[in-house]
């Protein structure tokens, strides 16, 4: 990416998944202190934004526990091991 990139006049093309009112929507849910809040927020937020951005917003926050579920996987452990003997 070049230096300038967030500088440039040029308007900067957000994919769908990555819409500020998504992202904005995940932290809001995340940052509750409480299951309940959370639930409220969910509540608040399937309301305003509807059911396709909502599915992205869950989506969002379930990307950590599914990173792990991937991580764990054998697939994914043989591919970094046969990398690993492909870079040695």
């Amino acid at each position: 990416m070049p230096k300038d990139y967030w500088n440039s006049i040029e308007e900067i093309k957000v994919p769908e998944h990555l819409d500020l009112d998504i992202i904005k929507g995940a932290l809001y849910i995340h940052n509750a202190d409480e299951k309940t809040t959370a639930d409220d927020r969910i509540e608040f937020l399937a309301k305003k934004l509807g059911d396709h951005k909502m599915t992205y917003v869950m989506a969002l926050l379930m990307l950590p526990y599914l990173m792990q579920v991937v991580e764990r996987s054998e697939e994914y452990q043989k591919y970094f091991e046969e990398k690993k003997k492909r870079l040695n």
